[in-house]
Formats: structure tokens, sequence, C-alpha cells
């Protein structure tokens, strides 16, 4: 098994996907490329407690 395979089955496995893994492999791989690429897309704010999008209020009953 080559070392992404290997990789990807742990991945799966820590998901609790391991039915889906057996079941679908190629959807699971697929979908694991899909969350890489997708972390790896956005940069990481130099102050860790930075928010991603301004603060949200709930709106007021009556309004």
């Amino acid at each position: 098994m080559s070392e992404s395979a290997t990789r990807d089955a742990i991945l799966a496995e820590a998901a609790g996907l391991r039915r889906a893994w057996a079941e679908h492999r190629a959807d699971v791989e697929q979908a694991i490329a899909a969350a890489a690429r997708l972390r790896t897309a956005f940069a990481r704010p130099a102050d860790p407690a930075a928010e991603p999008l301004p603060a949200q209020r709930a709106p007021e009953a009556g309004r």
C-alpha cells in the first residue's frame, strides 16, 4: 500500500468512515483530496484570535 493510500485509510478510520472506505474508496479518496485543497486555499491570519468574519449580532425580537 502506498504512503498516500495508508494516510487516506488512517484519515477515513479517524473520521469514522470505515464502511465507506471499504465500499466506496474512490469517493472517500476524492473527498480527502478536496479537503486538502480547501485547507491550503485560505491564508491563516497572523493573529490567532482574529475572526474570519466580522462579529454577528442576533436580531432582536420585535425589530
